[in-house]
């Protein structure tokens, strides 16, 4: 008995988990038995199969069953809406924080890279700048954009190097995945979701999107505000990268607003285009 309980959890708890563990075996073989029946009947509805699957997510992790039979759900998806399984497929690894190690690595290059050319300022400019602007983004891509925007804006250092710095780094440490100490590293509240046991690395075109929205993003290469502005019409990605740089700046407000719109504008055309293409 003690060998199956080496911590001593009291037997209510222990009873308490097993019961968990119970219904959620109970609601991965109910959701395995629904998409069945959807492959069967080549069920299209997303609301009406969403309402059966979307319970996968209240227990899921990296490598377990309801991850499995969520992906094979999603793969049922591919085959008659490619772009809402593709989008489906990059949320999930998304929440399970197949992603959220990249962000680490982005982070821990703009603060070195902060340390090294502001000297004891640099911990300060980090805080104040990168971290406040990347640890709000809510997926990984607007938290990269987020951590090294000014180290390019303000400390004239190269998108592309940045990308490929925050390239290495994120190899390095996928060659030693038992060592986890960037996980805790920071000073500061972890970034959510939290970083898993396994990343899935962007691809190029990924990592080139960051090296474009950074580019994008860097202010002193604009020839006046106008023509910054004009920059953003359409690109998401800078577009809530600058919204959340813009956050709590009470001087900036009117700035914030208008990227706000541009956003708000952003979602009214996918929505638009999404019914004109029959989804």
């Amino acid at each position: 008995m003690e060998e199956n309980n080496p911590l001593h959890f009291p037997q209510k708890m222990l009873d308490m988990f097993a019961e968990i563990a119970k219904q959620q075996e109970a609601q991965v073989r109910q959701c395995k038995t629904m998409l069945a029946g959807f492959k069967a009947t080549g069920e299209t509805d997303l609301d009406y199969m969403d309402s059966y699957m979307d319970s996968l997510h209240d227990f899921m992790e990296q490598g377990g069953d309801a991850e499995s039979l969520y992906l094979e759900y999603i793969s049922h998806i591919a085959t008659f809406n490619p772009l809402k399984a593709k989008e489906l497929k990059e949320n999930l690894e998304e929440s399970l924080g197949y992603k959220t190690e990249i962000a680490y690595a982005a982070a821990y290059v703009a603060r070195k890279i902060c340390q090294a050319e502001r000297g004891d300022e640099g911990d300060e400019f980090f805080k104040s700048q990168c971290w406040r602007v990347g640890s709000h983004g809510h997926d990984w891509k607007i938290m990269v954009t987020g951590f090294l925007y000014h180290v390019v804006e303000d400390l004239d250092y190269d998108a592309h190097r940045l990308i490929q710095l925050t390239k290495e780094k994120l190899t390095e440490w996928m060659r030693e995945p038992k060592n986890d100490f960037w996980r805790y590293d920071f000073d500061e509240e972890e970034l959510m979701p939290f970083a898993g046991e396994k990343c899935i690395p962007p691809t190029e075109k990924e990592w080139n999107e960051l090296i474009d929205a950074l580019n994008l993003l860097n202010e002193k290469t604009a020839k006046d505000k106008n023509s910054y502005l004009s920059r953003f019409k359409d690109k998401y990605l800078p577009i809530k990268v600058k919204i959340e740089d813009l956050e709590h700046q009470p001087s900036r407000k009117e700035e914030h607003h208008l990227f706000l719109q541009m956003l708000w504008d952003y979602v009214d055309k996918q929505e638009h285009d999404q019914l004109m293409n029959g989804g």
